[in-house]
């Protein structure tokens, strides 16, 4: 087997170190891992995917209760192809609260990074002791607990596949059942969902085959590309529903990805011993983080310091990978910014942070220096003492917290170079200088709002079923005070984001990172699905090729405006067939109308007259079929009250009918101008499925047949090496 029982023992205690530890910020606060995006775009889908597995057995790849984003499987953030991720949503439900489940998401993904961490360890040839270290600090990681499992989950969940994966590249040649788990790996990897992620497991697959490659020359040094590439292959079933996606969405225009934001200050970056410096960053105007989040390990200072750097002779390419990789993502998170693929480039700072941290205990466990030098020490000294000068000039108003984390590690840095230190002593150091960390900066990341929202949950949430009616909600602000303090009473009335998917509330408002772009043109400016101020009477506007206004071909029966300056221009704009209903609260007005395409059947919008329409079953998210008994030979054309996305598919009367779109955003079925009848079927396949199928089936047989080749596997000039060291 291509794991002892001692190994896997060690493996097993470091994923419940990771529960352990990643549990007490939850125990402290309970929303702890629920804040900013966890709250307005993952748990309500993550949930809503728990439900539909538990109560309909069902993955959904669309849902039309949302217009705006509701393409889950094109969204690729949801990580719907990812089996684990599958089973862990299967117990939201169970939990019922969205702070808890989003905590257990977090724990368990953090045991799995612990016990990733701790196996790539053991991989590059690091001791128990320091393997553990790694394990923990990168548990306690500054920036993955602040940004990552705190908002942009899916990132988080990635990186804990990614380190397993990583190992497993690494290890790939060794034997069948090591390559077998890299593809595995791999997989689970890219289906999680962040493309940062993809793109630094990738580089560090390309640099260690290329080494090995270039040094042997042989189609066994190929092993760990070719793992990677089968891997691949098999994620492309969550791959291409996104590429797809790119035809129809504008990735260009956002808040966050100008050319110059979320670019970290390298400065800063670099001071990563201090676990109270500075954590500027481009976002995109110069902003200073409260916590610091640049902070990776007190102990990589004094030991790159103390490595007896002349008594390196040799670095097996495993390491060298690993060594190469610190210096690729400290690159990359200073961009370039302007290439799609890399925008936010902050977000390759925990991958530098990771490969910096396992870099250092590898040279520290095997090349560090037995005596130490006076110089050595008055230059660590130096730079502890400037940089916490540096730190006291920004931050003058923690003074008194700077100099105790400059005492901490002058202190014990020097102890950990003088004499080595018990596991026991390092995990409680590194313990005490997360703590001191988090006192300084905060519970949360205080650059994102201080929402707290617990919608209600509906008891029968189906993301397959269809509405016949939709709300529009009318909001330009929720990062302000009003929306901080009663954001959970806002949201009983008026929401946005992916909000209303959980409560039941089907709406043209969502979350997407990637964008309808005439519907985002249209409604929208951000990918929260806020909206401007004409918003509104944009859905009044007449659509010339139907003459019914936006929201009627929307089926937008109420529209809920934030009180104020948008539901005023509303209640002065709207047609006078629109009422204002009755309400009391604070925080919105509703506005209502009678749609004159409610009797139609399912989700078609138009036409209202020269059709007669009999449905035939239940519509669905994904599929639906009405027989045409009589029609005008002037109507030509159906439009419903769905999002246009790659993968519609349309038949009228068994024979493949175009599918169009209505000012690039309504789904519409072109039938022929002869007035025939009929049954039209509208159905929704993952576009590029029978491709996806055919890598993925690939790939298996490709994994298969290089497991079953044994002239890769049986080296008898390896296992007689093996012997001989043994002996």
């Amino acid at each position: 087997m291509f794991l002892n029982n001692k190994i896997c023992k060690n493996i097993a205690l470091s994923f419940l170190i990771g529960i352990v530890l990643s549990s007490v910020p939850m125990l402290i606060y309970g929303n702890a891992y629920y804040r900013d995006d966890m709250q307005t775009q993952y748990m309500p889908v993550f949930y809503s995917i728990g439900s539909m597995l538990i109560h309909y057995h069902q993955i959904p790849f669309l849902t039309t209760h949302t217009w705006f984003g509701g393409n889950i499987s094109g969204e690729f953030q949801y990580g719907i192809f990812n089996p684990v991720e599958l089973i862990l949503y299967s117990f939201l439900p169970i939990i019922k609260s969205l702070p808890w489940g989003a905590g257990f998401l977090a724990a368990i993904h953090y045991g799995i990074l612990s016990a990733g961490i701790f196996f790539l360890c053991k991989t590059l040839g690091i001791s128990n002791k320091y393997a553990y270290v790694g394990a923990v600090t990168i548990v306690l990681n500054n920036f993955i607990f602040y940004w990552f499992a705190e908002s942009w989950f899916p990132e988080f969940s990635s990186i804990s596949f990614m380190v397993w994966a990583v190992a497993f590249v690494l290890r790939a040649k060794d034997s069948k059942w090591d390559f077998l788990a890299a593809v595995i790996a791999t997989y689970l990897t890219i289906t999680t969902g962040f493309p940062q992620t993809i793109i630094a497991l990738a580089l560090c697959g390309l640099i260690y085959s290329g080494i090995e490659i270039y040094r042997n020359r042989t189609l066994i040094s190929s092993l760990p590309l070719i793992s990677l590439g089968l891997g691949g292959m098999a994620a492309l079933i969550s791959i291409l529903p996104t590429l797809a996606m790119l035809l129809i969405s504008d990735r260009t225009a956002s808040d966050m990805t100008t050319a110059t934001s979320m670019i970290p200050s390298l400065g800063d970056l670099l001071v990563v011993f201090n676990p109270i410096h500075p954590s500027h960053i481009l976002y995109p105007d110069n902003r200073n983080v409260k916590a610091s989040l640049y902070y990776a390990g007190w102990f990589i200072l004094p030991a790159l310091m103390f490595i007896n750097w002349k008594s390196i002779r040799y670095i097996p390419q495993k390491n060298l990978c690993i060594f190469v990789c610190v210096f690729v993502f400290l690159i990359l998170t200073q961009g370039p910014s302007s290439i799609h693929v890399l925008k936010l480039p902050v977000r390759f700072t925990p991958f530098f942070q990771i490969f910096l941290i396992i870099s250092t205990l590898y040279l520290w466990d095997n090349y560090r220096d037995k005596s130490i030098s006076k110089s050595k020490k008055n230059i660590f000294y130096l730079i502890v003492i400037m940089t916490s000068t540096i730190s006291i000039m920004q931050y003058p108003q923690k003074w008194v917290g700077i100099l105790i984390a400059a005492g901490m590690c002058i202190y014990f840095g020097l102890k950990f170079v003088k004499q080595d230190m018990k596991l026991a002593q390092m995990v409680a150091i590194t313990i005490l200088f997360t703590i001191l960390s988090r006192i300084s900066g905060g519970i949360y990341n205080h650059m994102f709002p201080k929402w707290d929202f617990y919608p209600q949950i509906s008891e029968s949430i189906n993301l397959n079923s269809v509405d016949p009616e939709y709300n529009m909600c009318l909001v330009d602000d929720v990062y302000n005070d009003a929306w901080e303090k009663n954001g959970n009473e806002y949201i009983k009335h008026i929401w946005f984001g992916n909000i209303g998917l959980l409560s039941g509330r089907p709406s043209i408002n969502g979350y997407s990172p990637i964008k309808q772009y005439a519907l985002q043109k249209r409604f929208f400016r951000m990918v929260q699905a806020l909206t401007p101020m004409e918003a509104g009477i944009g859905g009044l506007e007449i659509e010339p090729t139907t003459g019914m206004t936006f929201f009627d071909l929307m089926r937008v029966k109420n529209v809920i405006a934030t009180n104020g300056l948008l539901a005023d221009l509303f209640a002065r704009e709207k047609p006078t067939h629109w009422t204002e209903l009755e309400g009391n609260n604070p925080y919105s007005r509703v506005f209502s109308h009678t749609l004159p395409n409610e009797k139609l059947p399912g989700t078609l919008s138009w036409p209202v007259e020269g059709l007669t329409v009999v449905e035939k079953g239940t519509p669905q998210a994904t599929q639906e079929t009405f027989t045409i008994t009589s029609r005008d030979k002037g109507t030509n054309k159906l439009v419903f009250a769905r999002t246009s996305w790659p993968g519609y598919e349309a038949t009228f009367n068994g024979v493949a009918a175009p599918v169009s779109t209505v000012a690039g955003f309504l789904l519409a079925v072109d039938l022929p101008a002869d007035g025939s009848i009929g049954v039209v079927k509208l159905s929704y396949h993952l576009p590029y499925v029978h491709i996806t199928l055919a890598s993925f089936g690939l790939s298996i047989f490709l994994t298969i047949l290089f497991m079953n080749m044994n002239f890769l596997w049986n080296r008898p000039y390896e296992i007689a090496l093996k012997n001989k060291v043994t002996i």
